[in-house]
């Protein structure tokens, strides 16, 4: 039993030897076709280095965060965005191939390890009337002596482009260059010394976009900045048209500007038209008043025939957001009957408004002038006829000889008159 025990023992003991004896496969190497994965934040890059035989032409896309898929560069190793956060931490991926595998990805911007709750919030900016205003809340955790400034630059350049705001506001009260205390919560930009005066004009080199930077500061330690892209034409707040109404015989014409700086060529108008009928055409207070008409129009002008009295106001809407509309303009109305022609308007709200002459219309006018036309050529032809009548009669019945009457014991005596027709002379045969 014994013998047989040990003769078992080494037996397994032998084959433990053999399967120790058999080399272990090594591990798989993880390989990608790309490496050295970087951000070029001046040109708003993600690049890569292909690994060497690796076929990365076809299919490459990239990936910034959420944001939708954007194409690699054709025949490069590399993608471009528009715009790339320096303060926000986002994931840079890329995808290769028709299976669309990940390739690789990276982070970016690193994180700096500062309180992220004492970073600027809740950014707002907009465009009203040529200039750029924008408004931040203070971090949930923010010391009191945490200080932010604004930097605006071009979303096509690169952070050296920074500039500072010219004009702060805190708490409520204007400041220019930095606030002492660190109070900073808003910030106005006149964007005519940037863009040029031009608000209603195309411009070669209008800056559509701005990145709008808030960094922060403290003495207890590093404060991490926020930023956002700044759409202008999405961003702007449209002013109401400047209206003006004139009168030209019988006929208001209106006539406005749109006060826009990003919607031009991409505005239409809405306007209010409201014919007032009065005691001798005055707009007083017992004057009646139909329902105001609305016209949807894309020129700045309009023209009502034989106006009356009548008051206008428009309104600008976006074509780019049809939702964004200014408010109305001041309503303007037909005013100064007696000044020279063109008349000038006034206020509706200075009554009482007089009205433009009322018109002679365009059929009476016509009507008038056929009914003269067509009586002087009847007297014309009633005036030929009757002559061309006297000719003939007196051609057909000539004047038959004066009679003279004879006195007592005269003989009767024919007066020869003139002779109108050829007398030829009858002999006997």
């Amino acid at each position: 039993m014994a013998a047989n025990l040990w003769l078992i023992l080494g037996l397994l003991a032998s084959h433990s030897s053999d399967l120790a004896a058999v080399p272990e496969a090594p591990p798989t190497a993880v390989t990608t076709p790309i490496r050295n994965l970087r951000i070029d934040p001046a040109h708003h890059m993600l690049i890569w280095d292909p690994v060497p035989g690796a076929d990365i032409t076809t299919g490459a896309y990239c990936r910034k965060g959420r944001d939708n898929f954007v194409w690699a560069d054709p025949g490069l190793a590399r993608c471009s965005f528009q715009s790339l956060s320096l303060c926000h931490v986002t994931n840079f991926t890329v995808f290769l191939g028709k299976d669309s595998a990940v390739a690789g990805s990276i982070r970016f911007p690193p994180d700096d390890g500062g309180n992220h709750e004492a970073a600027a919030q809740d950014l707002r900016c907009w465009v009203y009337e040529g200039q750029l205003s924008c408004r931040w809340g203070r971090g949930p955790k923010a010391a009191g002596d945490v200080h932010y400034r604004m930097f605006w630059r071009d979303v096509r350049l690169g952070p050296a482009h920074d500039r500072e705001c010219p004009h702060y506001h805190s708490h409520d009260v204007n400041t220019t260059g930095p606030a002492p205390h660190g109070s900073h919560e808003g910030c106005t930009l006149d964007l005519d010394p940037v863009l040029g005066s031009a608000p209603n004009g195309p411009k070669e080199d209008l800056v559509p976009q701005f990145t709008i930077t808030i960094n922060g500061s403290s003495p207890a330690g590093p404060v991490p900045c926020m930023d956002d892209t700044v759409d202008l034409q999405r961003a702007e707040v449209l002013a109401p048209p400047t209206l003006t109404v004139e009168c030209i015989g019988s006929e208001a014409h209106a006539r406005w500007d749109a006060q826009t700086r990003f919607h031009y060529g991409h505005l239409r108008f809405t306007l209010q038209v409201n014919q007032v009928q009065g005691e001798a055409g005055r707009m007083t207070a017992s004057s009646s008043s139909s329902e105001p008409q609305e016209y949807n129009v894309s020129v700045p002008h309009f023209w009502v025939p034989n106006a009356g009295a009548i008051s206008f106001r428009v309104r600008s809407r976006s074509e780019v957001d049809p939702q964004k509309l200014s408010s109305w303009s001041k309503a303007w109305g037909l005013g100064g009957l007696g000044a020279q022609f063109p008349y000038t308007m006034s206020s509706i709200d200075q009554s009482p408004a007089q009205v433009c002459p009322p018109e002679v219309t365009p059929v009476k006018t016509a009507l008038v002038t056929s009914v003269a036309t067509v009586l002087g050529a009847g007297l014309l032809a009633a005036g030929l006829l009757l002559w061309w009548r006297k000719s003939l009669l007196s051609r057909l019945c000539p004047p038959i000889p004066r009679l003279r009457l004879p006195l007592a014991g005269e003989m009767v005596a024919w007066e020869p008159g003139p002779e109108d027709c050829e007398v030829t002379p009858v002999t006997d045969a």
